[in-house]
């Protein structure tokens, strides 16, 4: 008996006691007041909208060329006998600075030469010239000698009509009239032949001027120059090397016409004709490396013969302006142009992520979200613009979150003139 309640009086007490704590705790059990669900605030960020005239900026990448580039070529041919100091690869020369100096001896030779028979020429035609003028003197004297002979004669033949006169002395007359008249003939023989060669002469003199010119002018050419402001390039002329007509000894770059090429999309392209324009414009030029520095100033003067197929797009050729042999900058360098694109009228410039679904903004009214429709106009970098529905001051949310929508709460912050 008293092992059959053992095994069922334990039990019984467990759970009599497991019921009774339960209880307890349950009245025991402190009372939790519940309170009301709190609305979100979202933090944005906000921008205030600006609405205006925009011209946004074109940054673009290209390199610089060479806008006048000649190669260097001696016109006369000859020993080297001096360089001029700036003469080396890089070396930067002036206008009318020594390059290549070639031995002058032949040249200067020649010219004396040439000069010479110039000389002796023009003597043998005063010469030619004293013939001439005597030639003419003469028949002057001549035609007179016969104008007398010739009424000695007419007197003779009629004192020999009236039987006073000999014929012995009207033969004599006529003799000596006839003797006059072939000197006469001989005298206009002579100032014919004087003209010719006086004409001759002429022809001779003319001859040695054009060979004293090319003498003179193969001596100044013994010495190479520079014939603008520029940079050398590949100069390899040596003392004592000789040189032919026509051997390269440097190229030279024009330092005063530095170019930049650079490339336009199509899209671009079309747009820039259909408003004013490219040819004139001015852009910005940035060397690459050189952080801070003064940009250079271009104007577009050309545009390139050829379209490239691969992007549709055409490269615009602008001149550096205000360039010299002070520069540092060079050919082949690449730099970042930034070029004024097309103006739009009325829009407001708003960072990317503030335009919803391309035709939504949300403003900012008593702390709440309210949509607002606009048209899409263009993109610039991250930004775009965009027009109708806002106006001047209105702040506009700038921030992404999931919950985004009218009515949301929203506290905002960096509230700041748009761009």
């Amino acid at each position: 008996m008293f092992k059959w309640v053992f095994k069922i009086g334990v039990p019984v007490a467990i759970i009599a006691f497991a019921v009774a704590t339960a209880g307890y705790l349950r009245a025991t059990k402190p009372e939790i007041k519940s309170e009301p669900p709190q609305e979100r605030v979202w933090p944005v960020e906000t921008l205030q909208a600006h609405v205006g005239a925009v011209q946004p900026d074109w940054t673009l990448y290209g390199q610089v060329l060479a806008g006048r580039e000649v190669e260097l070529r001696p016109l006369v041919a000859g020993r080297i006998v001096g360089v001029g100091a700036q003469y080396r690869d890089g070396g930067v020369v002036k206008k009318g600075d020594l390059l290549v100096q070639v031995d002058p001896f032949d040249y200067q030779s020649f010219l004396d030469e040439a000069e010479a028979q110039r000389v002796e020429a023009r003597a043998r035609r005063r010469e030619i010239d004293a013939d001439y003028e005597g030639a003419r003197n003469l028949l002057v004297y001549d035609e007179g000698q016969a104008a007398l002979r010739r009424r000695d004669v007419q007197r003779r033949e009629k004192l020999r009509g009236s039987g006073a006169g000999s014929v012995k002395a009207l033969d004599d007359a006529k003799m000596s009239l006839s003797e006059n008249e072939q000197r006469i003939v001989d005298r206009r023989r002579a100032i014919e032949t004087g003209q010719a060669r006086l004409g001759q002469q002429d022809a001779i003199i003319d001859r040695l001027e054009v060979a004293v010119s090319r003498a003179a002018r193969d001596l100044v050419n013994a010495r190479l120059t520079a014939p603008f402001d520029g940079f050398l390039v590949d100069a390899d002329a040596e003392l004592g090397k000789r040189l032919g007509v026509g051997d390269r000894v440097a190229r030279l770059i024009d330092a005063r016409r530095l170019e930049v090429r650079f490339h336009i999309g199509n899209a671009q392209f079309s747009q820039l004709q259909s408003g004013a324009g490219f040819k004139g414009r001015t852009v910005q030029v940035y060397w690459q490396g050189r952080d801070g520095a003064t940009p250079l100033k271009a104007v577009i003067e050309r545009e390139n013969s050829e379209i490239d197929t691969a992007s549709g797009g055409v490269d615009l050729i602008a001149r550096l302006a205000d360039l010299g042999v002070g520069s540092t900058l060079r050919p082949g360098a690449f730099v970042r142009i930034v070029m004024p694109g097309r103006s739009y009228e009325n829009v407001v410039r708003l960072p990317e992520a503030a335009l919803h679904h391309k035709d939504t903004v949300y403003l900012i009214e008593e702390d709440r979200l309210k949509p607002v429709k606009v048209s899409f106009i263009a993109r610039v970098g991250s930004d775009v613009l965009v027009r109708g529905g806002l106006t001047n001051g209105q702040i506009v949310v700038t921030s992404r979150f999931p919950e985004i929508g009218p009515g949301v709460k929203v506290s905002g912050f960096a509230k700041v003139p748009g761009p």
